[in-house]
C-alpha cells in the first residue's frame, strides 16, 4: 500500500480478500495461503488499519423478533449533511447513504421489533429538524448481504489453502438461546475490532480464553454473530454504489437467482411497504455500468420490472462505521440492536 493510502496494491487486495473469507484467520494461515511471510502480512494489515482503509467488524444477527427496514428520507433544503451525520450516530441506524433520486438519504435500520420501529420513526426520526418526509420498506427476506460480497482477488489455489479447515458460511439455523450479557459485550467489542485477540476478550470479560472461543464459535455457528471485513470502496476497483428498486412475483425464484448472478450484486432483499418488493444493491466499477446492469437484467430476468435506480453519491455510514468523505472508517457506533431505540437515540443527537 502506498504511504498516502490513496491506492491499494495487489497484496493489499489479496489480504483484504482473505479477511473477507476468514475475518479472524491467523497471520500464519493467511501468510501460508498467499505464500508471504506472516510478519509481512501482519504489518500490511497494521498499515491498512492505521490508514483507516480497511477494517474488520462484527454485529449481531438472528435476534428474536428483530426487524430490518430501509427508510428513505427527504431532507429540508440545506439540511442533508447535518441530518445524515446526526442519524449516523444512532445505534439502530446501521447504514446511511446519500443517494440520487426522489429522496436524499437511504437508511438501513435494525430494531428489536415492529413496535420499536414505529417508536423510532414516530418519536425519534420525525423529531429530527432536517427530516421533511420518510418512506419505509420492511425487509421481509434477505437473499444476500454485503457480508458475503468479496473482491475475488485470490486465485483458486490461494483460496483452497486459506479455506483448509475453515468452516463454510453458516446456514443460519434458529438461535439455540438468546444472547446473554456476556454475548452482547463480546459482540459490541468485536464491532470495534473484529480481530480483537481472544486474550483481550477474556481479560475484559473475566472469562477463560477457551470459554471465549466456545462462545464465539457458538454465536457464529448459530447465526447470531457476523464478522466481516470492509474497505474504503473509493480505494477499490468497485467505487460506485447503486440501488435498484424492482418488482417480481414473490414465487419467482429464477428471477432472484438471475439478480444474484449479475457481477457486482452485493445486496438483495425482499421488501414490503411500497411498489417495489425487491431492493438490490450493486457495487460497480464505473457509472457507465448502470446501463450495462439494466441491459443484462432485461435479457436474463425478463419478468423483473425495474421501477427505478438510485446512485450512492456518498457512503456516510456502513454497518456501524461512520465514514469520512473518502469512505475511510472515521468512527465506530456500537450496534446494540437488541435495545429499545428510545433508550439510546436521544443520547446520540
Amino acid at each position: 500500500m502506498q504511504d498516502s493510502a490513496s491506492t491499494l496494491d495487489e497484496l493489499d487486495l489479496m489480504l483484504i480478500n482473505c479477511l473477507e473469507i476468514a475475518p479472524r484467520a491467523t497471520w500464519q494461515r493467511i501468510g501460508a495461503a498467499l505464500d508471504v511471510d506472516p510478519v509481512t502480512v501482519a504489518r500490511r494489515w497494521q498499515r491498512l488499519s492505521a490508514a483507516r482503509a480497511a477494517w474488520v467488524g462484527g454485529r449481531a444477527t438472528g435476534v428474536p423478533d428483530a426487524c430490518q427496514a430501509i427508510v428513505l428520507v427527504s431532507c429540508a433544503n440545506g439540511a442533508v449533511n447535518a441530518t445524515a451525520q446526526r442519524l449516523a450516530r444512532w445505534p439502530h441506524v446501521l447504514s446511511v447513504e446519500h443517494i440520487s433520486g426522489d429522496h436524499d438519504l437511504s437508511l438501513l435500520i435494525n430494531v428489536p421489533g415492529l413496535v420499536a420501529l414505529s417508536r423510532l420513526l414516530l418519536e425519534s426520526l420525525s423529531a429530527v429538524p432536517g427530516v421533511a418526509a420518510t418512506s419505509t420498506m420492511l425487509v421481509t427476506r434477505v437473499y444476500r448481504m454485503g457480508d458475503q460480497w468479496q473482491l475475488n482477488a485470490l486465485d483458486a489455489a490461494q483460496r483452497s489453502r486459506l479455506m483448509d479447515g475453515v468452516r463454510p458460511w453458516p446456514v443460519r439455523p434458529p438461535p439455540t438461546r438468546p444472547l446473554d450479557a456476556v454475548d452482547r459485550t463480546l459482540i459490541l467489542r468485536l464491532g470495534q475490532d473484529g480481530r480483537t485477540p481472544l486474550a483481550e476478550l477474556a481479560n475484559e470479560t473475566c472469562l477463560s480464553i477457551s470459554t471465549i472461543r466456545r462462545r464465539l464459535d457458538r454465536m457464529i455457528t448459530d447465526g447470531q454473530l457476523v464478522l466481516r471485513c470492509d474497505l474504503a470502496l473509493s480505494l477499490s476497483s468497485w467505487p460506485v454504489g447503486m440501488w435498484l428498486w424492482a418488482r417480481a412475483d414473490p414465487n419467482d425464484r429464477a428471477t432472484v437467482e438471475a439478480l444474484l448472478r449479475v457481477p457486482g450484486a452485493r445486496v438483495c432483499m425482499r421488501v414490503s411497504g411500497g411498489e417495489p418488493n425487491l431492493a438490490v444493491g450493486f457495487s460497480l466499477q464505473t457509472m457507465h455500468e448502470v446501463l450495462v446492469v439494466e441491459s443484462r437484467l432485461s435479457a436474463e430476468a425478463p419478468r423483473l420490472t425495474i421501477l427505478g435506480t438510485s446512485i450512492v453519491l456518498r457512503f456516510i455510514k456502513r454497518m456501524g462505521r461512520v465514514l469520512d468523505s473518502a469512505g475511510r472508517s472515521a468512527e465506530t457506533v456500537p450496534m446494540a440492536i437488541w435495545t429499545d431505540p428510545d433508550d439510546l437515540s436521544h443520547g446520540h443527537e
